[in-house]
């Protein structure tokens, strides 16, 4: 099995992968951008253990990053639990899978990159990927597996924290589907917007971006904590896949 790692601003995240690709278990943490080694040994063994998952079963650990502050730290917590370096998903390791057609590929997120590379293994391409995650990130792959770029918007939450913290009379709520489309309650119109107004963003962007398709048919695929609240509500027809980003860090490097 291989251990696959996404380590993100606000949390880290580790599947465990049987040799096909498909996700046995996940657990979190939050990222400490200032983690020690034994901070993320720990981390790391507190998800492998109750799982009794042996350190000798783990063959390989892939890991796609966009905190370069950890990397000696967590690399030294792998190495000594699992004998492995990590391998550390990029550019070169997408383009064995998909072209990529952006003004500098090496700036561009390794989430986005295997967001792209497990629409285009799972559902087939051409795609419109979306993550719901810190960021609302779309990607958009042609029908020969070309990344052509896409967008990135304030997320959900990011967006919601940003209006509670500077309306002093707007309260923290949790993204839910309101009773009512039209809010009848301070809590209900934070709702309702957040929730129909995210999914309406979601509809608007993909009847902008579909015509460059020319009727084509092309699957829509979303990702990240917000999706399984949000997409429901969309006019389109979303696949929405949790483990998006780890089937395509795994269809990248699993030659390795």
């Amino acid at each position: 099995m291989r251990l696959l790692v996404d380590i993100g601003n606000s949390t880290t995240v580790i599947a465990v992968a049987n040799a096909d690709g498909s996700i046995e278990s996940t657990w979190r943490f939050k990222t400490q951008k200032n983690g020690t080694a034994f901070f993320f040994r720990t981390e790391i063994l507190e998800g492998l253990n109750p799982r009794s998952i042996s350190p000798e079963k783990i063959e390989a650990v892939i890991v796609s990053s966009v905190v370069p502050e950890v990397k000696e730290e967590f690399s030294e917590a792998i190495i000594s639990i699992t004998g492995h370096a990590p391998h550390y998903f990029n550019v070169e390791d997408a383009k064995k899978v998909i072209s990529i057609d952006v003004d500098s590929p090496a700036q561009l997120g390794n989430d986005r990159v295997a967001d792209a590379i497990g629409a285009v293994a799972c559902y087939g391409a051409p795609a419109i990927v979306f993550d719901l995650g810190t960021a609302t990130t779309v990607g958009v792959i042609t029908e020969d597996k070309c990344f052509l770029g896409g967008m990135i918007i304030p997320g959900v939450k990011t967006s919601l924290a940003a209006l509670t913290s500077r309306a002093s009379q707007l309260p923290t709520i949790n993204v839910e589907k309101p009773e009512h489309v039209i809010g009848k309650n301070t809590v209900e119109c934070m709702q309702s917007g957040v929730v129909y107004g995210t999914a309406s963003m979601l509809d608007g962007i993909i009847d902008r971006i579909l015509p460059l398709f020319n009727n084509k048919e092309v699957n829509i695929v979303a990702t990240g904590g917000m999706s399984k609240h949000i997409t429901p509500h969309c006019k389109h027809h979303i696949h929405v896949e949790p483990h998006l980003q780890f089937k395509g860090i795994f269809h990248a490097t699993k030659a390795l």
